[in-house]
């Protein structure tokens, strides 16, 4: 059997590999270099976290997310992952952190209630004012993304997979399973998966009122000496409790501090130049003024953007369409899936999974028999 995956960020490499070790011919393509900097995927490091207020579907989904990076880890032998946990912030009761308590409480997963006076002893950076508590979870905290790439790039290779960067593509046809190449050269396989992130309404029509491309800033900062153990020793943070969705990642691992702004986000054409303007890195760390102590004497180090994909209600698409599978699973959120949903859209070419089944999957649904029992917090 052939399999042709369009798209090698995260999730096209991880299906792609997934996809060889049962035996696929596969080829997959990618518009620029195998790993891509330009795509969503690549960066220092992303969070990993089961904090997601009102969803035991995603909930569950990052709790099983772990294994499936252990299996990326094994076949490696080598461990892209900080296990430093995750925090979000209470400032008002059923708010972002507060609605997590209910899927974690549900699904018997392990969390902590900080209150203010341990706050101020491990964050010191934070202004504490307002701060009723902070959920914290000692399972979570940091993916080092662009080392997973590469490390997957080379797991495809090992495994057979034919890699074929700078091979942009013009159409797909699902009917067919053909894939036609902006140089005009058409491919057959007998299935095609196509994740190409924000490029995906423009390849694949039938989505373009389901998904919006937005252009997004994050910055990396030197923070003052003297915060600089506390940030070393913090976990992950998701949510800091302000509308405008702040979340941080600490510099572990040989990293840098970086911030991000859930609201700076902005609709953009994937094809538009998302570089930043003079200035807006300074506008974007001056959003952070509520939240952090001793803000001008954070350096700004360099501020990164990207292209990514959303879905209204920020939940994944996982479709079948003829001899395609459809993978959107972005929204802001999706990097921590990459080794689950790689492998979950592995099986459903395969036949192993049933492919509603797998929509309703992607799209956060929890499936029968996967609540925990009661008392069980592992």
């Amino acid at each position: 059997m052939t399999s042709i995956v369009v798209g090698a960020g995260v999730m096209g490499l991880a299906t792609a590999w997934h996809l060889a070790r049962a035996g696929e011919a596969v080829t997959l393509l990618e518009r620029g270099p195998i790993p891509n900097p330009s795509a969503a995927s690549w960066d220092n490091h992303r969070l990993i976290r089961a904090l997601y207020p009102g969803s035991p579907g995603y909930t569950r989904m990052a709790m099983d997310a772990y294994a499936a990076w252990d299996e990326v880890w094994a076949a490696a032998r080598v461990r892209h992952y900080e296990n430093c946990g995750s925090i979000a912030f209470s400032r008002a009761e059923g708010d972002w952190a507060d609605g997590c308590r209910a899927p974690l409480d549900a699904l018997g997963a392990e969390y902590e209630l900080l209150q203010p006076e341990e706050l101020a002893r491990r964050f010191p950076f934070l202004i504490p004012d307002g701060i009723r508590w902070g959920l914290f979870t000692p399972e979570g905290g940091v993916l080092f993304a662009d080392r997973i790439l590469a490390t997957l790039a080379e797991l495809c290779r090992a495994a057979g997979v034919t890699l074929r960067p700078d091979s942009p593509v013009r159409a797909v046809d699902p009917e067919a399973g053909a894939v036609t190449l902006a140089s005009g050269e058409t491919l057959r396989a007998d299935s095609v998966v196509v994740t190409v992130g924000a490029w995906a309404a423009g390849l694949v029509p039938e989505l373009a009122a389901r998904l919006t491309p937005y252009r997004q800033l994050v910055v990396y900062l030197d923070p003052p000496a003297e915060h600089a153990a506390a940030w070393a020793a913090a976990p992950g943070i998701v949510d800091c409790g302000f509308p405008d969705d702040h979340w941080a990642i600490p510099p572990v691992g040989g990293t840098r501090l970086k911030i991000g702004l859930g609201a700076w986000k902005r609709e953009a054409d994937p094809e538009a130049d998302p570089a930043p303007a003079v200035g807006e890195a300074e506008a974007f760390r001056e959003r952070y003024r509520p939240v952090l102590r001793d803000l001008d004497r954070y350096r700004i180090l360099e501020a990164r953007a990207c292209r990514y994909i959303f879905t209204a209600d920020r939940s994944f698409i996982l479709e079948r369409r003829g001899r395609a599978w459809l993978v959107s699973p972005c929204s802001g959120h999706g990097f921590k899936f990459g080794a689950l949903i790689g492998r979950a859209v592995a099986d459903g070419v395969l036949g192993r999974r049933d492919a509603a089944e797998l929509t309703s999957w992607a799209a956060g649904h929890l499936p029968a028999g996967h609540l925990a029992a009661e008392g069980d917090r592992g």
